[in-house]
């Protein structure tokens, strides 16, 4: 029987933001990930996005060492902007999105498509720091593992780092090019249960996702989260957040108790799920300290986006 096709977008705003090596490089882990997958490879069409903020030697380059993969433009510098721009010229059944600095194991894909049956909508892959240092380890959860399994058999979330789409799903429901960087993710996902479709989470689609701790990366990184946020926030114009309606009307001390209620339900994720999470009993009060002061990060992102607008 013929496998369904399958388009593998690969955007590289993080590829050239987030890493210091030059991009033609950073891009060789991801294509050469994607040629390498157990997934019959005359059943994956490869698309990789620029935009104008790659210097057109760069996309030459690249176009030299890969050029069996498609490239497509992009018309603005935008992360979501960028997925949708590779999404709307893909020809598979399907759309897998992988970041510009993310390798997926070698059946990543193949444990992705497997899992869609009707009515699932988006399949979310696991995706953790490259390597074993206990600094990849430890950030690797508050930043993407957060994302479980429920009593439900549905995804809490989902990761656009590393997840695959039914091709008309993300025609309806594109992702909104409005948010700056952070927050998209969420507001998709939501989107998506919204439309009744359904979101799972398959934890054997591995992807490793390139990791710079150097400065203050990861403070950046979470106040960025909790600025962007906001905007999340300030385009539901339906309601689907359940914070949408505190925060139109309490503002920034609406913020404050959001972050008190996420902390407490990443704690209590972390008990309930900590062997999908996979950690230790004993490493559970590490992990909940970091995540709490990563959210308290987020939580100074949102009032500065909040005053700034106001």
């Amino acid at each position: 029987m013929t496998r369904p096709l399958v388009t593998v977008v690969i955007e590289t705003i993080t590829a050239r933001l987030d890493t210091h090596a030059a991009l033609a490089e950073v891009l060789a882990g991801p294509i050469r990930a994607v040629e390498g997958q157990t997934y019959p490879s005359d059943r994956i069409e490869t698309i990789l996005v620029v935009d104008d903020g790659i210097a057109e030697a760069d996309i030459a380059e690249i176009g030299r060492r890969y050029p069996h993969v498609a490239i497509v433009r992009s018309e603005a510098s935008n992360y979501f902007a960028a997925k949708n721009s590779g999404a709307a010229r893909a020809s598979g059944d399907y759309v897998m999105f992988l970041d510009g600095d993310c390798v997926p194991e070698p059946d990543c894909l193949e444990q992705l498509i497997r899992k869609f049956e009707t009515g699932v909508a988006v399949v979310a892959g696991c995706v953790r720091y490259t390597g074993r240092s206990w600094t990849a380890r430890i950030l690797s959860v508050p930043d993407f593992a957060y994302i479980v399994t429920e009593s439900d058999g549905q995804a809490n979330g989902l990761n656009l780092s590393n997840a695959a789409f039914r091709r008309d799903v993300l025609a309806k429901l594109p992702l909104d090019e409005r948010v700056r960087r952070d927050g998209g993710c969420y507001q998709l996902f939501h989107r998506i249960r919204a439309a009744g479709g359904r979101a799972l989470y398959e934890p054997r689609a591995i992807a490793s996702h390139g990791i710079d701790v150097g400065g203050l990366g990861f403070i950046r990184k979470h106040f960025s989260r909790g600025y962007d946020g906001v905007s999340v926030y300030r385009l539901d114009e339906d309601g689907l957040f359940r914070g949408t309606a505190w925060f139109r009307r309490l503002g920034p001390f609406a913020l404050a108790a959001l972050t008190v209620r996420r902390i407490l339900l990443d704690w209590a994720r972390l008990v309930r799920h900590r062997r999908q999470i996979g950690i230790r009993v004993v490493a559970l009060p590490a992990y909940a300290m970091v995540g709490a002061s990563l959210r308290l990060i987020e939580l100074v992102g949102g009032s500065t986006a909040f005053f700034r607008r106001t």
